[in-house]
C-alpha cells in the first residue's frame, strides 16, 4: 500500500514539476497574453497539458508494447522539432503585434515636451485557435525530459496498466500545474493591461519564446 501511495505521489509531482520547464512556460504565455482572461487561460493550460500527456500516452505504450528503442538521432529530431515550433510561435506573436494590432509610435508634444509611445490600432477578432494549445503540447510531449520522467518509471513497472496508470497520474499532475500556472500568469497579464502596457508584454512573451526556440536548437544539435 505505501509502495502504490509513493507512486501516486512521484507521478503527480514529477507531472507537476515538468509543467514549468522554460519551453513550455514559454509557448503557454505567447498564448496567454494573447487572451489574458483567467479563466480562459486555465483553459489554454488544461489543452496544452491534454495533448502533452495523450502524445506521452501513445509514444510510451508504443515504447513498452513494440519494444521501441529511442535513439539519441531521435531525440535530437524531437528537440529540433520543439524549438522550431518555438521559434514559429515566437514569430507569429511579433507578427500579431506589426499586423493585426498595426503597432506603431507616436510622436506628441506636451507643455513643450516632446516624446514618442507605441500606439497600436487593433483589429479585433473573436477566433481563437484553441486547438493549437492541444498540438504545441503534444509536440512537448514527444521531446525534453518528458522521455526520462516516464520511460524510467515504466522500465521498472514492467506492465502495461501500471505505465498506462503511472503516465495518467503524470498527465493529472502536468495538468493541474499547468492550468495553476496560466491563471495566475494571467492575471499579471490583467493587473499589466491596466497599466496600459500590454504590448511591452507581448512584445516580451514573442522575443523570450523566440529566443528558447533558437536556445533550444542549439542545444539539440551541439
Amino acid at each position: 500500500m505505501n509502495e502504490a501511495i509513493l507512486a501516486v505521489l512521484a507521478g503527480l509531482t514529477l507531472g507537476a514539476l515538468h509543467a514549468f520547464d522554460t519551453d513550455h512556460v514559454a509557448a503557454v504565455s505567447v498564448f496567454v497574453s494573447r487572451n489574458p482572461k483567467p479563466t480562459r487561460a486555465a483553459l489554454f493550460g488544461v489543452r496544452w497539458a491534454l495533448g502533452h500527456t495523450i502524445a506521452l500516452l501513445v509514444f510510451g505504450l508504443a515504447v513498452m508494447t513494440l519494444k521501441l528503442v529511442i535513439t539519441p538521432l531521435m531525440e535530437t529530431v524531437a528537440e529540433v522539432g520543439v524549438g522550431v515550433m518555438l521559434v514559429a510561435l515566437g514569430i507569429w506573436a511579433m507578427r500579431y503585434l506589426v499586423c493585426r494590432k498595426r503597432i506603431h509610435i507616436h510622436r506628441h508634444t506636451h507643455d513643450g515636451v516632446e516624446h514618442m509611445h507605441f500606439h497600436s490600432h487593433e483589429e479585433r477578432t473573436d477566433h481563437h485557435h484553441t486547438h493549437s494549445m492541444v498540438l504545441v503540447g503534444a509536440a512537448h510531449g514527444l521531446a525534453g525530459t518528458a522521455s526520462v520522467l516516464v520511460i524510467i518509471p515504466m522500465a521498472i513497472a514492467g506492465s502495461v496498466f501500471a505505465a498506462s496508470l503511472y503516465i495518467l497520474l503524470f498527465g493529472i499532475g502536468t495538468i493541474i500545474a499547468m492550468a495553476t500556472c496560466a491563471y495566475l500568469l494571467a492575471n499579471v497579464v490583467v493587473a499589466v493591461k491596466r497599466k496600459n502596457a500590454i504590448v511591452w508584454f507581448q512584445g516580451i512573451t514573442g522575443v523570450a519564446c523566440l529566443l528558447v526556440g533558437c536556445l533550444w536548437i542549439l542545444g539539440a544539435v551541439m
